[in-house]
């Protein structure tokens, strides 16, 4: 017994040497794992990985390989670009294409307007980043991820209720000024109310809103224009009628445009094809095919 070895845990020295000799394995020598001697991870490596071959299998079912196999300076962009993506091992459109915009950006030194001219590269070929949102369902989620998903798609639905209360009409406290009376339909004539009352009744073909005290109104196929107490200022005698602007309105008569005042005088005659309303003092026409600015004299400046 005095020439045998005990090791701390009873296990003999030589009982160990014996095992070899018999050929037996000895039980603190373990062939080397997959995994290089690591332990295995539990779950996060095994679900990355899987994501990854989710991934990549939704990649080339989409993609020809000879689209995947593109050189990434064949997209058109910078040696900058290439060389910075090189280094991460990025060389081709499927790598690309299997990454989303976010992933891109983990790149150090990659900005915004190198993502912008790779898209650009791979649109052309008909291809893009992989969307953030997996278009494969991931096998397992969170409660609180699902959760949060739901949240965010009832953010729109509720912003759209809240800007529609907010657009609502207010009750009105008092009649609505002349402007801004509101049209009326009956019996598919037209008329005005001025939010508690019919001011001027549903009598009309067709009226427009009142401007600069006047309206222009359609009667039996031709245009004049009324006061807020519905007296006829201007004759129904014209064929197309605009409102009222910087005191002049676009007319029609005879199939041609001209501009009349308040008084129903004429002062620019009709001999334009098309006319506009006067704004900051001048105003569009028409004539034989070319356009020009005209202004409150008449003068025409031609494009």
């Amino acid at each position: 017994m005095a020439n045998k070895k005990f090791h701390f845990n009873d296990r003999k020295t030589e009982g160990r040497q014996e095992s070899r000799a018999e050929g037996r394995p000895d039980a603190r020598r373990e062939a080397p794992s997959r995994t290089g001697g690591r332990r295995p991870q539990k779950n996060g490596g095994a679900g990355k990985a899987a994501r990854r071959s989710e991934i990549m299998e939704a990649v080339y079912s989409k993609y020809p390989a000879d689209k995947l196999a593109i050189p990434v300076a064949a997209l058109g962009v910078t040696e900058e670009v290439v060389g910075l993506l090189s280094l991460k091992g990025i060389t081709t459109a499927g790598d690309l294409v299997s990454r989303t915009e976010r992933d891109m950006f983990k790149v150090q030194g990659f900005n915004k307007k190198m993502l912008l001219a790779l898209k650009r590269g791979l649109e052309r070929e008909g291809m893009s980043f992989y969307a953030d949102e997996a278009s494969v369902p991931r096998k397992s989620e969170s409660r609180n991820g699902t959760e949060q998903r739901r949240r965010e798609s009832r953010q729109p639905e509720q912003k759209a209720v809240r800007k529609e209360r907010e657009e609502r009409p207010k009750k009105l406290t008092e009649p609505l000024p002349v402007p801004e009376w509101r049209k009326i339909q009956k019996s598919g004539k037209w008329g005005f109310y001025d939010g508690f009352k019919t001011v001027i009744p549903a009598m009309y073909d067709e009226v427009f809103f009142f401007k600069e005290g006047l309206a222009a109104v359609e009667l039996d196929e031709k245009c004049g224009y009324i006061d807020a107490a519905n007296n006829v200022v201007i004759p129904f005698e014209y064929e197309t009628a605009m409102s009222f602007s910087e005191g002049l309105a676009s007319v029609v008569k005879g199939g041609k445009c001209g501009y009349i005042n308040k008084d129903n005088e004429v002062v620019i005659p009709f001999i334009y094809d098309a006319a506009t309303p006067f704004e900051g003092g001048e105003g569009k026409v028409k004539k034989d095919g070319r356009w020009g600015t005209i202004f409150p004299d008449g003068s025409v400046k031609w494009i």
